[in-house]
């Protein structure tokens, strides 16, 4: 199993940085876009829908990606960009608390079938918005590079921090892996990768100061990603969301994290740029 994740990621990362450096910021939303519909099918699995209601999913959440796509460049109040982001965005500070009292809110919040769905939409669009709208700004390629660098950071950290110094237990209602150092790991990472990534962008001490704040938060909120996916998995009592890459498990496995810090990172980003 180890020696397979080990090939699936060997052969991924480097497929996905060459993607982001050379495609064109459409046909990477693109590829984002088919991922996320992967997840859109395994979000249907993880609320225990049929095969026809997960179809259903599938097209409603790819329905909702063209019809946001179709008129982000209208002269709209308020752009269909700004919308889902602020959307997803509340969606997983609310998470927080719903991880945080696991499993005392589940049934009268993601528990029912409609809100879960309807937050999916949301939440699966959300990243494709937001690799579509970094992507082709200025620096673009580099700053999508840096929010994966800074999720594969802080997991890297998590990882290292959890497995030498975890002692006290994060979440153990959720997932009883995750510690409270390996999370400080995992978040000290993070900063590092952001303060580099004002480095190598040319910002002045304060807009350092405040992309390393930046790295901090997207890994906090990347863990609240992951143990949302993971309290769905275990409301339906499955281990992985899917089978797409082997083993890793699926979409919603792998990209949970993403999902949470993509639409957060582009926030941050027009933070971080109005800091003189």
């Amino acid at each position: 199993m180890l020696a397979t994740r080990v090939l699936t990621a060997a052969v991924a990362v480097p497929l996905v940085i060459l993607a982001i450096v050379f495609l064109p910021t459409t046909a990477v939303a693109g590829l984002v876009a088919v991922l996320m519909l992967f997840g859109a099918w395994e979000w249907g699995t993880l609320n225990a829908l049929t095969d026809s209601g997960r179809i259903l999913m599938v097209v409603a959440t790819a329905a909702v990606m063209a019809l946001v796509f179709a008129v982000r460049d209208t002269n709209a109040a308020i752009s269909s960009d700004s919308l889902i982001f602020a959307l997803a965005a509340l969606f997983w500070l609310v998470a927080i608390e719903l991880v945080r009292r696991f499993p005392a809110l589940w049934s009268v919040t993601l528990g029912r079938r409609g809100f879960a769905l309807a937050a999916g939409v949301v939440v699966l669009t959300a990243p494709v918005l937001a690799v579509a709208y970094i992507h082709q700004a200025d620096h673009g390629p580099f700053l999508v590079l840096l929010l994966c660098v800074m999720i594969w950071g802080a997991d890297t950290g998590a990882y290292a921090a959890g497995r030498t110094l975890g002692r006290r237990k994060l979440v153990p209602q959720v997932s009883p892996g995750k510690t409270v150092e390996g999370a400080v790991g995992g978040l000290l990472m993070a900063m590092a990768i952001g303060a580099l990534g004002a480095l190598v962008l040319g910002f002045d001490g304060w807009r350092t100061l405040a992309m390393t704040i930046l790295g901090g938060w997207i890994a906090a909120i990347s863990v609240v990603g992951d143990l949302t996916i993971s309290m769905f998995k275990r409301s339906v009592g499955v281990k992985d969301s899917g089978r797409l890459f082997p083993g890793h498990g699926g979409v919603l496995d792998r990209l949970d994290s993403m999902l949470a810090a993509a639409p957060w990172f582009v926030i941050g980003l027009h933070i971080v740029l109005m800091v003189h």
